[in-house]
């Protein structure tokens, strides 16, 4: 119950300080993102373990990051290592506390049910890569308990090639006493609440990421989808 109470006090925290956030410069704000994520992941209990330094690699050279998704707490892992601003659904920007924090920090909203949506997310895409830094998708389309990876959804990977911008693919991996968990997985008809409630319940989880070797870019955005699907999958699946 403490920790419950602990969480919604940290959300209600990040919400207020939305505010502040779009008055601050870069630095600044992914200082504030990075201590907000990883204070989030102290309440859970979450232990990160990443086998190369993710901020290195972005400082070199600006990517399109892809990745197999599992859960709402993905974004705030990836952030406590090195913030970036995602692509994620359009719903998520009607989240309570978590959707107003996602708009201050920059992400980028696709409605896949519009194809013309995709097209203008693929443009502040474009531009974001070409003029600001890494981008980082889900390109499933959607979240899974972790066991396995859906195919990737190619659409937005042509953003890759109009820009020249190599892929960054990561595998993001939960596990409880060093065994696979789906805890923190936020799939189906759950609520936010239950997924939470379910995390809650670990006394501690470990979260591991493994940062990948760059794809080349490529001129066709679907073998670039493909080869990045294949190279993620095989992690999971190892």
């Amino acid at each position: 119950m403490i920790k419950f109470i602990l969480i919604i006090a940290h959300l209600v925290i990040g919400t207020f300080s939305a505010l502040y956030i779009l008055n601050i410069n870069n630095k600044q704000k992914n200082f504030f993102i990075k201590w907000w994520s990883l204070r989030l992941l102290k309440i859970f209990n979450v232990n990160l373990i990443v086998n190369k330094n993710l901020k290195k690699i972005l400082r070199k050279k600006n990517y399109l990051i892809v990745s197999n998704h599992i859960s709402w707490l993905d974004i705030f892992v990836i952030n406590s290592i090195c913030p970036v601003t995602f692509v994620s659904k359009y719903s998520v920007s009607k989240w309570p506390f978590i959707g107003w924090l996602a708009k201050a920090t920059d992400t980028i909203f696709i409605d896949r049910s519009r194809i013309s949506k995709i097209k203008e997310t693929t443009i502040k895409i474009e531009h974001h890569l070409e003029n600001k830094g890494s981008i980082f998708m889900f390109p499933e389309g959607t979240s899974t308990n972790g066991l396995s990876v859906l195919p990737f959804k190619s659409n937005l990977f042509q953003s890759a090639i109009n820009t020249n911008s190599d892929i960054l693919p990561i595998g993001i991996q939960y596990q409880h006493k060093n065994k696979f968990t789906s805890a923190p997985s936020y799939i189906g008809d759950m609520s936010l609440v239950d997924s939470v409630l379910n995390l809650i319940k670990l006394e501690k989880i470990d979260a591991k990421i493994t940062i990948l070797s760059p794809i080349s870019k490529n001129r066709s955005r679907k073998l670039l989808a493909k080869k990045a699907y294949q190279i993620i999958n095989n992690l999971i699946k190892s």
